[in-house]
């Protein structure tokens, strides 16, 4: 089944989605309060800092200390982890207050900056650059490598972890235009389909893309 074909079928199955954000520091506290919980726990995260107020690098750094601890609790584990990756961020962002434009610039600046930016996987960085820098990257997790090989699009389990996303990754970018918006819907509906139906125990009797699919359970 073709990629575009596929995202169609899944827009149709679970209607509008949201999107991270597309301020960088902001797109930034999505990441590191989503890193390692789930969705849910990081938006109700997510909004606490956005009540406090504390979504600019500024307003974080004068966020009183057990507000910004009680919020963060909400993503669930390692709350220690995320306010070091959160602070060592603002301390970065208000060190370079060009860093937004260069996030937003040229895609090798940007990578490199996103890169040095705390606790940041690689799908991290390929989602801050999508959704964040306007660049034309597919992240990949291991929820959306698991998702592609139960479809076939790379068949070849035995491989190392980070080669089969680097596979995946490549195969779905060859597959689209490169086109900004498409690969925004493509991740969002790719990597939400992961999590709420092709999980590891797949709910192949709901999944809007089992006729196609040669994992389907039957």
């Amino acid at each position: 089944m073709p990629v575009l074909d596929l995202v169609a079928s899944l827009e149709r199955f679970y209607g509008p989605l949201p999107a991270p954000p597309a301020d960088p520091f902001r797109c930034f506290v999505w990441e590191a309060l989503g890193t390692q919980t789930t969705p849910v726990r990081r938006d109700m995260a997510y909004a606490a800092l956005r009540r406090i107020p504390a979504l600019t690098p500024d307003a974080m750094f004068r966020a009183p200390r057990a507000k910004l601890a009680a919020a963060v609790a909400l993503a669930g584990p390692y709350q220690e982890q995320r306010i070091s990756a959160l602070l060592a961020g603002v301390a970065q962002f208000r060190r370079r207050p060009d860093l937004s434009s260069v996030i937003q610039g040229r895609l090798r600046d940007a990578r490199r900056a996103i890169e040095a930016l705390p606790r940041l996987a690689d799908a991290s960085v390929g989602r801050l650059l999508l959704f964040a820098g306007n660049h034309a990257v597919m992240p990949v997790d291991h929820d959306v490598v698991r998702l592609c090989v139960r479809l076939g699009r790379d068949s070849e389990t035995d491989r190392a972890t980070a080669a089969m996303a680097r596979g995946v990754r490549q195969a779905i970018q060859r597959a689209l235009p490169p086109d900004v918006d498409l690969f925004r819907r493509t991740s969002l509906y790719l990597s939400h389909h992961a999590v709420q139906t092709c999980t590891d125990d797949p709910h192949c009797i709901v999944c809007p893309l089992s006729e196609h699919c040669p994992s389907a359970k039957t």
